[in-house]
């Protein structure tokens, strides 16, 4: 093809792009629409689809939402496809308010904090990036492979089991019980969204066909 890229871009390109479009938010949210209406899948299972990916963003399995959302999807039958668009619900501008309130209801439940106290989204997000990091070098450590003063998987082990018990619980809790209204309404925001394109499109195409028919007939009776 003579438009085709020579070069393709890599898997993590492609991602970094989709989570944030060179060209800004507001055409990537416009391309995505677009991409979900044209789903070949009923409007509910679209729907349900998008809105499991919307809850799995509020969910604190960073770099890990596109696969819990898909496995859903594919649990309870419903369109993988737009599960994976409704991560998008989670993005570089979106992630510091949604862990800020997640982390917030979350530990206000466990009675750790005050109503009036103030949580930091990105330093809840800081926090992920430094575990994640810690994971690696644990790893690496367990393997023989680091450095040496490279941190311990004991160490990473102990640090572990303090970020799960200070922020991840917290923010599983709080997560859930801001993520469900959210899929909720991206539910029914999607859903008429859905049905009322695929009806303009059979319309469109039914339309079409007539005007084919009809065409076809003329040419007929003109012989």
């Amino acid at each position: 093809m003579i438009f085709k890229r020579r070069k393709q871009p890599s898997f993590l390109r492609r991602l970094q792009a989709f989570l944030w479009p060179d060209k800004g938010f507001a055409r990537g949210w416009r391309y995505m629409r677009h991409r979900v209406e044209r789903i070949n899948d009923t409007p509910t299972n679209i729907a349900i689809g998008c809105a499991i990916g919307a809850f799995v963003s509020f969910t604190p399995l960073f770099g890990l939402h596109f696969v819990a959302a898909a496995l859903i999807a594919k649990l309870v039958r419903v369109n993988i496809i737009s599960a994976l668009f409704g991560t998008a619900v989670g993005n570089p501008i979106s992630f510091p308010f949604i862990a800020a309130g997640s982390m917030s209801v979350g530990s206000l439940l466990l009675g750790r904090v005050q109503s009036e106290d103030h949580v930091d989204g990105e330093g809840v997000m800081a926090a992920f990036k430094q575990i994640w990091q810690l994971l690696y070098d644990g790893t690496r450590s367990a393997l023989g492979l680091a450095e040496p003063g490279t941190v311990s998987w004991t160490t990473a082990a102990r640090q572990l089991n303090e970020f799960g018990d200070q922020v991840m619980l917290p923010y599983a809790i709080g997560g859930f019980i801001c993520g469900a209204p959210v899929a909720i309404a991206t539910f029914y925001i999607v859903r008429p969204t859905i049905a009322a394109y695929q009806k303009r499109r059979a319309e469109k195409l039914a339309k079409k066909r007539m005007e084919r028919t009809t065409k076809s007939r003329a040419v007929e009776s003109g012989h």
